[in-house]
C-alpha cells in the first residue's frame, strides 16, 4: 500500500512538473505576442498625438498670422514663429515613428503643402511688414492658404486614420492573446489543482499518523516548557511594573501634550498636558480611538484632517501635521498646534503602537499672522512708491520739454546780445549778459540731465547700437578737457590700453558717461591737482576708471551719491557748479547698455574712483527684446 502511495505521488508530482513547464513555454509566446502589440499600439499612439499637435500648432500659425495682418501687432507671431523653427523636427520625428508604409506615403505628400503653406504665411506677413495690407489681404482672400491647409488636413486625417486602424488592430491582437492566457492559465489551474489536491491527500493521510506519535512526546515536553515561561513571565511582569512607573513619571514632566496609542489606534495614555488641550481625562479616553480624542481640522478649510497617528502606524513611518492645523477639546474649545507623531517598536522591530507628541501654537500662529500682514503692506507701500517714481519721472519729462523752449529762446538771445549784433555793450551791461548766458546753459544742462534721467526711469530711453572705437573716443573727450585742465594746473595722466577693443554701444550716451565722470573729477579736484582715466579689456568686457585726487566723499554719503540733485557738503564743492545728476545719469546709461557702475573714494579730501564696465557686444535687455521681435 505504501508503494502504490510512492507511486502516485511521484506521477502527481511529474504531471504537475510537466504541466508547469508547457504553461509556462506558452506564456512566455503569448506574452511576447502581447508586448509587440503593445509597441506596436504605443507607436500608433503617439504618432496620432503628434500629429493632431502639428496640425493644431499650423493652425495657430494660420490664425496668428491672420492677427498680425488685421492688427500689425507682432505679438500674433508668436506661433508662428514657433511653428516655423520646429515644424521640420516634428515631421521628422513623425517619420521615425511611424512603423507603416502607408502613413509614410501621406507624410511624403504632406510635407510639400506644409513647406508651401508656411511659404504662403511668411510671404503675407513680409506684406504686412513692408506697410501693404491690402496685397496682403489679396493674397489671403485668393483662398491659396486655405486650399494648402485643406489638403493638408486631408493628409493628416487619412495618416490618422490609418494610425488609429493600426491601433484597433493591435488592440484586437491584445484582447486575443490575453484571452487565450487566461483560458490556458485557468484550464492548467484546474488540472494542477485536482493533482494537488490528490497528492496533499495521501500525504495527508502519511502525516497524520506520525503527528499522532510526536504528540504525546511534545506534549510531555511543552509542560515542562510551560512551568519555566510562567517563572519567567513573573520577572518580567514585576520589571515591567516598575519600567511602567518610570515611564509614567517621565511623559508627566514633559512641557508638551503626549498621547500613546497601541497598535489599533486606540488611547493608551494621556499626560496632564494632552488632558488639559484635548478636554479629556485618561480614565475617560483610556481604549477609545485616538481620532475621537484628538480630534483636528484644517484651519482654512475646517475640514476634518487626516490623523498623523493612523499614517505612523500604516507606514511604520514619523509623521508631523500639516501647518494651520486646529485641536478640537471636548468642549468645543479650539487651539492651533503643531505635533509629531512616531512609532513604537517591539524587539523584532514591529509597530505596536505610537506616541504623539503636540503643543499649542495659538499664540506663535498670531505673531505669524501679524508678520504676514506687515509683510504684505510693505509689499503694497512698495508698489506705491514705483508707481509714484514713474508719475515723478513722467511729470519732470514733461516739464523738462515745457521749459527748454523759452530757455533757448533766452540763451539765443542772450549770445547775440554778448556778440554786440544789437550794438555794443558797456562792461557793467556785459556783466549781466553773461551771468544770464552762464546761468541759462546751466539750466539747459539741468534740464536735459533730467529729461535723460527721466527717460531712463520710466524705461522710455532707447539705445542706437553702432560701432565704436572706445580708444579714440576716450582720447578725443580728454581733450575736449584739456583747456579746463590747464586753467587748473591739473595734472592728467590717460593709461589706455594698446589693445583696447572696439565694442557696440550708443555713441552719444557713451560719451556723455565719459564727460560727465572726467568733468566731475576736474570740477572737484583743487588746483595743483591729479586726475586720470584707465581703460583695459577684460575678458568679454572693457573697464575704464576715471580717477581723481580731491575732495572725496565722507562713508556717511557713499550711499546717497547716487540720488538725485545730491552733492558732496565741502567748502570746495560749495562754489563749484554742478547739478548733482551726472553721476546717477552715468549710472543709469551704464546698466542701460547692460554694465556697471560702481565707486570708492577713501573718504573726505582723498580722492575719488568711479569705475564703469561695458560688454564689447551688447547685452541691454531693451535690445534683446528689440531683437527678439524683430527676428
Amino acid at each position: 500500500m505504501k508503494n502504490i502511495q510512492k507511486i502516485f505521488i511521484s506521477l502527481a508530482g511529474v504531471v504537475i512538473l510537466i504541466l508547469v513547464v508547457a504553461v509556462s513555454v506558452i506564456s512566455l509566446g503569448v506574452f511576447r505576442q502581447i508586448e509587440e502589440s503593445a509597441v506596436l499600439r504605443k507607436h500608433s499612439f503617439i504618432v496620432i498625438n503628434n500629429t493632431v499637435n502639428l496640425l493644431s500648432e499650423l493652425k495657430d500659425a494660420e490664425t496668428g498670422g491672420r492677427g498680425y495682418l488685421l492688427t500689425n501687432n507682432k505679438a500674433y507671431l508668436e506661433p508662428y514663429l514657433a511653428v516655423r523653427g520646429t515644424i521640420r523636427d516634428h515631421m521628422a520625428e513623425l517619420r521615425q515613428l511611424t512603423l507603416i508604409s502607408a502613413s509614410q506615403k501621406h507624410l511624403d505628400a504632406a510635407a510639400p503643402l506644409i513647406d508651401a503653406k508656411l511659404a504662403e504665411l511668411a510671404h503675407v506677413i513680409e506684406m504686412r511688414r513692408n506697410n501693404d495690407p491690402a496685397a496682403a489681404l489679396t493674397l489671403v482672400e485668393s483662398g491659396k492658404g486655405k486650399l494648402l491647409m485643406d489638403l493638408i488636413r486631408v493628409e493628416m486625417n487619412d495618416l490618422t486614420r490609418i494610425e488609429q486602424d493600426a491601433l484597433a488592430k493591435s488592440d484586437s491582437d491584445l484582447q486575443k492573446g490575453l484571452r487565450f492566457l487566461f483560458i490556458l492559465i485557468i484550464t492548467a489551474s484546474l488540472i494542477m489543482l485536482l493533482s494537488a489536491l490528490s497528492l496533499v491527500y495521501f500525504i495527508y493521510r502519511e502525516t497524520q499518523q506520525q503527528l499522532k506519535n510526536l504528540a504525546h512526546t511534545q506534549t510531555q515536553h511543552l509542560l515542562g516548557i510551560q512551568e519555566d515561561t510562567n517563572k519567567q513571565l513573573k520577572q518580567a511582569y514585576a520589571t515591567l511594573q516598575i519600567s511602567e512607573e518610570k515611564l509614567a513619571v517621565t511623559l508627566g514632566s514633559i512641557g508638551d501634550a503626549v498621547m500613546a496609542t497601541d497598535a489599533e489606534g486606540r488611547v493608551t495614555y494621556l499626560n496632564v498636558i494632552a488632558e488639559q488641550l484635548t478636554g479629556w481625562t485618561f480614565p475617560q479616553a483610556s481604549g477609545r480611538p485616538a481620532e475621537e480624542v484628538f480630534r483636528i481640522i484644517s484651519e482654512e478649510t475646517r475640514q476634518s484632517s487626516i490623523s498623523p497617528i493612523k499614517e505612523t502606524l500604516a507606514r511604520g513611518t514619523i509623521q508631523s501635521l500639516a501647518n494651520h492645523t486646529i485641536l478640537i477639546g471636548r468642549d468645543g474649545s479650539e487651539c492651533a498646534i503643531a505635533d509629531s507623531c512616531a512609532p513604537i517598536h517591539d524587539r523584532e522591530g514591529l509597530v505596536f503602537g505610537a506616541v504623539l507628541v503636540f503643543r499649542d501654537v495659538t499664540e506663535r500662529m498670531e505673531i505669524e499672522k501679524g508678520l504676514k500682514k506687515a509683510h504684505d503692506d510693505l509689499n503694497t507701500l512698495a508698489t506705491e512708491l514705483k508707481r509714484a517714481a514713474r508719475a515723478k519721472s513722467d511729470f519732470l519729462g514733461n516739464m523738462s520739454h515745457e521749459l527748454r523752449t523759452p530757455l533757448n529762446s533766452i540763451t539765443g538771445f542772450s549770445e547775440v546780445l554778448y556778440d554786440g549784433t544789437f550794438g555794443p555793450l558797456n562792461d557793467k551791461q556785459k556783466n549781466y549778459v553773461t551771468n544770464i548766458l552762464t546761468s541759462g546753459q546751466h539750466l539747459l544742462l539741468l534740464i536735459n540731465q533730467i529729461l535723460d534721467l527721466a527717460k531712463v526711469e520710466s524705461g522710455k530711453m532707447k539705445v542706437a547700437l553702432s560701432r565704436l572705437p572706445m580708444k579714440d573716443l576716450l582720447n578725443g573727450i580728454s581733450l575736449l578737457l584739456a583747456d579746463t585742465v590747464g586753467k587748473k594746473k591739473l595734472h592728467m595722466q590717460l593709461e589706455i590700453a594698446a589693445d583696447l577693443p572696439d565694442i557696440e554701444a550708443d555713441e552719444l550716451k557713451v560719451k556723455e558717461i565719459v564727460y560727465n565722470l572726467l568733468s566731475n573729477a576736474v570740477k572737484f579736484t583743487p588746483e595743483g591737482g591729479k586726475i586720470g582715466m584707465r581703460a583695459k579689456k577684460t575678458g568679454l568686457d572693457i573697464a575704464v576708471t576715471v580717477w581723481d585726487t580731491g575732495v572725496g566723499i565722507a562713508a556717511e554719503n557713499m550711499e546717497k551719491i547716487f540720488e538725485g540733485f545730491f552733492r558732496v557738503d565741502t567748502p570746495f564743492s560749495r562754489v563749484t557748479e554742478g547739478t548733482g545728476l551726472g553721476l546717477p545719469l552715468s549710472k543709469k546709461l551704464v546698466e542701460l547698455h547692460g554694465g556697471e557702475l560702481s565707486v570708492e573714494s577713501g573718504g573726505l579730501n582723498k580722492g575719488t574712483s568711479v569705475k564703469f564696465i561695458l560688454p564689447i557686444k551688447s547685452r541691454s535687455v531693451v535690445l534683446d527684446e528689440a531683437k527678439s521681435i524683430g527676428s
